[in-house]
């Protein structure tokens, strides 16, 4: 194993071992991992290994026992790191960059939001309760992680393909969304989960998904308009 994932593993069980990974949603491409173990290690499913490792706090009400997120990073060897003049505090490593991200809601705030049960903060983000509110649970032999159905993965990387600021970074997601949504299509009840969870979004977010899938997935275009 790279030693890329190794860390990431670690991290996962560190956080577990601290009570803290039930608090928290894995998001961003590392749920790939976890989705081609879900999977039987399809090839459809990207292994892509980013430098991102995100982590999504649905809901700070709901956090169980105070954990020092900064403490555990640190014996890992990362390095906290504040964004001037927002004030968002990152964990850096030269394998991987750690962040915790919050779901924006109304009009939205430019500093980020205080998690103080885990010592950190989080960046707000639009769109992010399509993912807090389809999840899934994974356990393998020493971890049971949190994350979201891919279809509601899927769906998100589409939605967001226009906030994107980095276009490499934009097609990059946009083919992942389109190879694994297709897979999703060949499996039956895949199929009736991303039918269920598109028509449970705001028209205005299923207008934001059919536009951005209408060039590169015509399979997922047809399938969403007539969902």
């Amino acid at each position: 194993m790279k030693e890329r994932e190794r860390l990431f593993i670690k991290i996962l069980k560190e956080f577990q071992e601290a009570d803290a990974l039930d608090s928290l949603i894995l998001i961003g491409s590392w749920c790939q991992h976890f989705y081609r173990l879900y999977f039987n290690n399809s090839p459809e499913i990207p292994a892509i290994r980013t430098l991102d490792l995100d982590f999504l706090i649905p809901h700070r009400g709901k956090i169980k026992k105070d954990v020092n997120i900064p403490d555990v990073l640190t014996k890992l060897g990362f390095e906290t790191t504040s964004n001037y003049p927002s004030g968002l505090i990152k964990f850096i490593h030269p394998d991987l960059s750690v962040e915790f991200l919050f779901p924006e809601r109304g009009r939205g705030s430019n500093k980020p939001y205080e998690i103080k049960k885990l010592h950190i903060n989080a960046q707000g983000l639009r769109f992010l309760t399509l993912l807090s509110e389809n999840l899934m649970t994974i356990s393998t032999d020493e971890l049971k992680v949190t994350l979201p159905e891919p279809a509601a993965y899927v769906l998100h990387k589409f939605i967001i393909d226009r906030r994107r600021l980095k276009k490499d970074k934009s097609e990059k997601d946009l083919n992942t969304a389109k190879e694994i949504g297709e897979f999703l299509l060949d499996n039956p009840e895949q199929r009736i989960k991303l039918k269920k969870i598109f028509n449970a979004l705001p028209k205005k977010w299923q207008g934001k998904i059919k536009t951005s899938v209408k060039n590169i997935s015509p399979e997922l275009h047809d399938f969403i308009s007539n969902a």
